[in-house]
């Protein structure tokens, strides 16, 4: 048995009539009165004309605080084209690729496991940054070098005039943001956060036989200074460790896990007329140690990457030019075995690599309404044993018609960077490594239309789009945490295979933007099918994330000036999995005879949270009041996984929840302050 119990457009604007008569003369003028009459717009998602969708974070407040904390990443699940995740599926899966295919980042700068608590909580602290930017796929030849979408919180780039601050105080965790203006060119920004699960529900986090204990903090500081309105300076830092541990009791099966994030950067943007400057010099790691113990045999998993990179975009309209450089330094996950007998453990495994890229895009005018916008990156990639040169282009067709918005794109992509492991869930567990003379970089040829067009006035917005991806060189980890410990060795290749696949799907999305009661329906149908030839994983199968069917809601209503209320409801397709086909007893152990690769599936995945927000004051900016949320209102209990249960002389083969069985809920409440 594999111990799998380690655990992500709208047009803004209306136009608004006026009438207007001027006398035929230069000498007076008068307008008529007149009333306009418009919806008010309280939209949350705004789209620029290539699909790139920008979320202002402010709309967090009247949105579901699962423990007291509303997580973008969250909603950027409930998005048509991104996947939802289970409760201990860490990933981001966008248009059915892998989450390591994805571009997250903090201000531009990479952050390589963007998850806390197996992805309840992402590494995101939403009261530090101002606007999240999501893209589907890759919109600009400045990119980094991935196949699948693009997420990036941005901070504010105004100086605060006053000193200010919000946070929230819960009984899962507790956060805080505080704004200091200094002489009225700068501003220091300081936000920490932490998670205390296990104080008030250790006893609940039992699963079945199986009790987990988990914490986590992070810690956000920015220095931004504006010598004058050409100048912009800043200096990011981020901080985050989680440490986590899960028993079980009846087969001694112990785990524990600690990964970390770190990042420094250093940006400026120069502005020069109608031409922009912005340069980064960051360093971002991240690090991992995986325990696992079983009986009297242990193994550690540490693995880390490092990234000290340079970028550069320079744009002057209709042209902009990129460029970025980063070195690698990876260290692979390197066994450490230990227990009762004698064990030979490989040297630990480092690649140092460097990644060159320099691209451009353009923005070309065909007609009046129809716009082609192209771009081209060039890469240079240096590994320890290989070096591979890369072109990929992207171009975007744009017509803006009398019904709607068309965008037609297509793009070649490459990444030269690869994440896997034997977890299948984007846990920390998993590691990356770098292309090589027997990994070839991964590459995506994308195809995708979308469509998009406001209804009744602006109060409305419905999208809807189709999508297509072929995937070439992808990894896939096939050796368990068992095979490592009985036979370690240094030679990560004998644990993966090579193949090809294929995304497909298709996905609408209506959105209310105006009154009293707002948010969006999405509906999304998908395939995400994987093929390695030459391997015991015989045919086309599902990747381990595909869900066939999705439907999300996300509802937020001002009941009064005090009361806000929130929900979402998902429902998906279950996630494929391994299932065994036959037991037996050989020498007294219980052995498993699989079926086809990822032939089963889960149950239906089906989850209502709700919120509700109380206002005690508010005035002059300032407010303070409570939050209730539940998670798992509905009080189902989603399916985790399979796994086998021995009871003395017999054994079970039955499915795993995360929610306790002595409540199948997950109610919190928070105090929350804004000045």
């Amino acid at each position: 048995m594999k111990p799998r119990t380690w655990f992500a457009l709208l047009f803004a604007t209306a136009l608004l009539p006026a009438e207007g008569q001027t006398a035929d003369t230069l000498k007076a003028a008068n307008l008529r009165n007149v009333d306009i009459v418009a919806p008010r717009l309280r939209g949350k998602l705004r789209a620029n004309a290539l699909g790139q969708i920008t979320l202002n974070l402010d709309f967090l407040n009247d949105m579901p605080k699962l423990f007291g904390n509303a997580d973008p990443l969250r909603y950027a699940q409930s998005l048509p084209n991104v996947q939802t995740n289970g409760e201990l599926d860490a990933g981001l899966h966008i248009e059915g690729c892998d989450n390591a295919h994805n571009e997250m980042s903090l201000n531009g700068v990479p952050v390589h496991n963007a998850a806390h608590l197996l992805g309840i909580f992402s590494v995101f602290n939403a009261s530090h940054y101002a606007q999240m930017r999501f893209s589907p796929t890759a919109v600009s030849a400045g990119h980094a070098n991935r196949l699948g979408g693009f997420v990036d919180l941005c901070s504010p780039d105004t100086i605060a005039h006053k000193l200010g601050g919000e946070g929230s105080i819960g009984l899962i965790s507790s956060q805080a943001t505080l704004r200091v203006p200094i002489n009225g060119q700068m501003e220091l920004t300081l936000s920490g956060r932490s998670a205390y699960i296990n104080l008030l529900y250790h006893r609940l986090l039992n699963m079945n036989e199986m009790a987990l204990k988990y914490g986590f903090y992070d810690a956000n500081v920015t220095w931004t200074y504006r010598p004058d309105d050409n100048n912009m300076l800043r200096i990011d830092y981020y901080s985050g460790q989680d440490d986590g541990e899960l028993n079980e009791k009846i087969s001694v099966y112990k785990g524990k896990m600690k990964w970390a994030n770190h990042l420094g950067a250093l940006h400026w943007t120069r502005r020069m007329g109608r031409t922009t400057l912005q340069q980064t010099a960051y360093l971002s790691a991240y690090g991992n140690d995986f325990y696992t113990g079983f009986e009297n045999t242990h193994l550690r998993l540490p693995s880390s990457i490092t990234d000290w990179g340079y970028k550069a975009h320079l744009s002057f309209a209709p042209l902009s030019l990129h460029a970025a450089v980063v070195y690698h330094r990876l260290q692979l996950q390197s066994p450490e075995v230990s227990g009762d007998r004698q064990y030979i453990n490989p040297a630990p495994q480092r690649q140092r690599t460097l990644e060159t890229s320099l691209g451009a895009d353009m923005a070309l005018p065909l007609a009046e309404q129809l716009k082609l916008t192209g771009g081209l990156r060039a890469t240079i990639y240096r590994s320890p044993d290989a070096t591979f040169y890369g072109l990929d282009p992207l171009l975007h067709l744009v017509w803006q018609s009398p019904v709607g918005a068309f965008l037609v794109s297509g793009a070649i992509k490459r990444q030269y960077l690869f994440r896997t492991g034997f977890s299948s869930l984007n846990l920390p567990s998993e590691f990356w490594l770098s292309s090589s003379a027997v990994h070839r970089p991964q590459r995506a040829i994308n195809l995708s239309a979308n469509y998009r067009t406001a209804l009744f006035k602006g109060a409305f917005q419905l999208t809807a789009g189709v999508y297509h991806k072929w995937l070439y060189h992808q990894q896939e980890y096939v050796s368990t945490p068992f095979e490592v410990i009985f036979n370690p060795s240094d030679n990560v290749s004998k644990h993966l295979v090579e193949g090809q696949g294929r995304n497909y799907g298709a996905h609408v999305m209506l959105e209310k933007r105006s009154g009293y009661l707002t948010g969006w329906v999405s509906y999304a149908w998908g395939r995400a099918q994987r093929h390695y030839p030459g391997t015991a994983l015989l045919g086309e199968y599902p990747a381990s994330h595909e869900r066939v069917h999705e439907l999300n809601a996300v509802a937020a209503y001002q009941l009064s000036p005090r009361w806000r209320l929130a929900a979402t409801l998902v429902w998906a397709s279950g996630t494929p999995f391994t299932a065994p086909e036959n037991f037996y007893i050989l020498d007294g152990n219980l052995v498993s005879q699989f079926g086809p690769h990822n032939g089963a599936r889960l149950s239906t995945y089906v989850r209502l949270d709700l919120s509700a927000n109380y206002l005690l004051y508010s005035r002059n900016g300032r407010e303070h009041g409570l939050n209730l949320s539940v998670y798992n209102a509905n009080m189902r209990r989603n399916d985790l996984f399979w796994r086998i249960r021995i009871d003395g002389d017999g054994y079970s083969y039955r499915p795993l929840s995360f929610m306790p069985q002595q409540m199948p809920f997950l109610p919190s409440i928070s105090y929350f302050f804004k000045f």
